[in-house]
């Protein structure tokens, strides 16, 4: 006979050998999913204490309006300068991901151009009627009668045809100067 119709054979004589076999497999089920739970436990309390702090919503750019929320994370987790909320007057200096924990080193609460710009530069203001698609924080080089003046610039901040680049604080008065005279222009960078 069949192996297969032994078994049918089997439990239709014997139907306690069918439940018994549900009720094992039931068993073994729960015990694993103990086990997990468990192991689940034992990770939450190795992380150890948590923390309040603030996560991008989306996406954020320089000079784009703030959106976090407040989640609780491991310390471990948590970046050293994280913040738990925004003090008053605060702008995005740098770019956030989604769900990035912002940091002080991610806002400023400096007013105007300035703000957005990192220790070690100065900003300088350059009259570009061209530059309507340009960005903050895009990367740049300014140039003047052929030669390249900073060749690290970042714009941090572009009104109507204003473009505030921060340059390194040693080129900011040669890149200053050829603003003035109005020959300072920027080179994109792919």
């Amino acid at each position: 006979m069949h192996v297969v119709a032994s078994a049918r054979l089997v439990l239709a004589r014997r139907p306690w050998v069918y439940w018994a076999a549900v009720a094992a497999l039931a068993s073994t089920l729960a015990i694993v999913v103990d086990v997990q739970l468990t192991s689940l436990d034992e990770a939450r309390h190795r992380w150890g204490a948590t923390r309040r702090v603030l996560v991008a919503e989306r996406r954020l750019g320089p000079g784009d309006e703030i959106a976090v929320r407040s989640v609780d994370l491991p310390l471990a987790a948590i970046p050293p300068e994280a913040l738990g909320d925004l003090p008053d007057g605060a702008r995005l200096q740098q770019r956030v991901g989604t769900g990035e924990v912002l940091t002080g080193l991610d806002i400023t609460t400096l007013p105007g151009p300035a703000g957005r710009a990192t220790a070690g530069t100065a900003v300088v203001a350059l009259s570009d009627p061209l530059g309507r698609g340009v960005t903050i924080g895009l990367r740049v080089q300014v140039a003047a009668d052929g030669l390249v003046l900073a060749a690290s610039a970042t714009v941090v901040d572009v009104i109507d045809d204003v473009v505030f680049v921060a340059v390194d604080a040693s080129a900011a008065p040669t890149v200053a100067a050829a603003a003035q005279q109005g020959v300072a222009s920027l080179l994109y960078l792919p």
